[in-house]
């Protein structure tokens, strides 16, 4: 082999490796790129996931404390019914005056979901101590039942004694048309 041959060779070997070295590099780049994004990626995902925990984790109690407080399947006329008897019963324990009974709302057929809610608005008249106890009993979680809306205002006639305007709500998984029926005709 002559010099120029071997000159050429060493040329070429040279190119090759040149040529393989940029290829590797700008091969290794790439899949350096795609592993940043990839791992860019996964850490928004884990920050993600993180504050879907926290937010669970947060919300547990709540789960939890309704899964142990369901409210009772019912009827809507029938939890009304109820409702406002015991309206009247917590109000007369504590003399709370009351301006007329409890008037049942109808049911509001834009509620969706698991559970419904009977409401009944009532007016009365009492002294503050009262008021509040009466409200206190009204309201009561555990029995699914809340005052969704509350207006007081002092009395005209006797500063010492307010007026109040409220509506309570008990909340009830409805019954089943065919559950209703069955009742009907056990009873009878």
């Amino acid at each position: 082999m002559n010099k120029r041959e071997k000159t050429l060779i060493t040329t070429l070997f040279g190119v090759a490796f040149l040529i393989v070295n940029i290829f590797l590099f700008t091969s290794y780049q790439a899949g350096m790129q795609k592993k940043r994004s990839q791992l860019g990626n996964g850490a928004k995902q884990l920050k993600q996931m993180e504050q879907d925990l926290a937010v669970w984790e947060s919300q547990a109690q709540d789960v939890e404390w309704l899964s142990n407080n369901q409210p009772g399947l019912g009827v809507h006329g029938n939890i009304g019914a109820d409702l406002v008897k015991e309206t009247v019963t917590i109000a007369q324990r504590h003399g709370v005056v009351l301006s007329g009974l409890p008037s049942p709302l109808p049911a509001d057929n834009e509620e969706f979901g698991v559970y419904r809610s009977a409401r009944v608005k009532v007016k009365a008249n009492a002294m503050d101590d009262q008021l509040y106890k009466w409200l206190t009993d009204l309201q009561d979680p555990a029995r699914s039942r809340s005052i969704t809306s509350l207006k007081i205002a002092p009395n005209r006639d006797d500063k010492a004694r307010v007026d109040c305007e409220l509506e309570v709500a008990q909340w009830f998984t409805p019954q089943l048309q065919e559950e209703v029926g069955e009742e009907v005709s056990d009873s009878n």
